[in-house]
């Protein structure tokens, strides 16, 4: 064995024995790193999440995010640094474990957090935004006297969207009572009465608009994440292909359908299709949305606290 293969055996030995032990680092206010692995957006936000966990479990680290989005989380109080140095003790949040076993429970951040001991957990997103975003957002919406709904269509991947023609029909119905304003990339197909922002905004500004809404409906994307992050009830249209009980949050109405093939966790950016036709989708009617959609919007929210900026970290 060279001294380089010792020198990286000895690392990652010595790192698994210290996030098993981060009381120690924690005494001492140490500092450690945690990995955003895949760099998506909504990852981002998952990533976050697990730091703030470990920030509320271990309140002296002074955590260091590694992230393609660091304009995302740039208000969280949970940490301290962003795109640091990788240092000596680092986690990693990835979840290949759930999605190649095709899991059908087991949240989404439990193996990473399962490497610090961790177990029990609240799963919640959390989003910052400074007034000036929001108030921005509110200047591009006309006053209509009608509660804003946000939607989001499209996803990368197929399996996660729903029929377009059901999209029509629902938000056909939607417009007569809401005002109905499109988020997402400039895949998002146009509707008639919809406010077409899709492709329009960036991350920031997209949730800042999210911030406004009574209920946002979508798959479960970067968006979901965000929503719940600003206390914004959703109804999340799974189908088949993910599981609610890993990547769900108890807020949301998730729709999600059960069938021998699910959940199938299927990727087309490997190069997987449904050979089914999408039954689990065909399966959610408009009707079992339209009323999702109006209980979430029906429920009374505060303006959420990540509306504003916090106050500035001591950290």
């Amino acid at each position: 064995m060279t001294p380089s293969s010792l020198s990286t055996k000895f690392a990652w030995h010595g790192n698994r024995w210290l996030l098993r032990n981060l009381w120690l680092l924690n005494l001492v206010g140490g500092r450690m790193t945690v990995i955003d692995h895949f760099g998506a957006p909504g990852d981002t936000l998952l990533t976050t999440n697990v730091c703030r966990i470990l920030k509320n479990k271990f309140p002296r680290l002074r955590i260091n995010c590694v992230t393609r989005n660091a304009d995302l989380i740039e208000l969280e109080p949970a940490i301290a640094e962003i795109n640091g140095p990788t240092g000596f003790c680092h986690l990693t949040f990835e979840y290949l474990g759930i999605v190649d076993s095709k899991a059908r429970e087991g949240n989404i951040l439990g193996a990473s957090l399962s490497l610090v001991g961790i177990r029990d957990y609240d799963y919640k997103a959390r989003v910052y935004l400074k007034p000036a975003e929001v108030e921005q957002a509110r200047h591009r919406v006309p006053a209509s006297g009608k509660p804003v709904i946000t939607i989001n269509v499209m996803s990368k991947e197929l399996v996660k969207v729903w029929h377009l023609d059901h999209w029509g029909e629902l938000i056909a119905r939607l417009v007569n009572d809401f005002t109905v304003v499109q988020l997402g990339d400039d895949k998002e197909p146009l509707f008639p009465g919809v406010i077409p922002f899709g492709g329009k905004l960036n991350k920031r500004e997209s949730m800042a608009m999210l911030s406004l809404a009574s209920a946002h409906i979508g798959p479960d994307s970067f968006l979901m994440h965000a929503a719940n992050g600003l206390d914004v009830p959703s109804v999340i249209i799974y189908g088949g292909s993910r599981p609610p009980a890993c990547l769900g949050y108890r807020e949301n109405r998730n729709l999600y359908v059960q069938l021998e093939c699910s959940p199938c966790w299927l990727q087309n950016t490997r190069g997987e299709t449904c050979p089914y036709e999408m039954k689990c989708m065909s399966a959610i009617s408009v009707d079992e949305v339209d009323r999702a959609v109006r209980e979430q919007a029906s429920k009374s929210r505060p303006t959420p606290d990540p509306a504003r900026a916090p106050a500035a970290s001591s950290q």
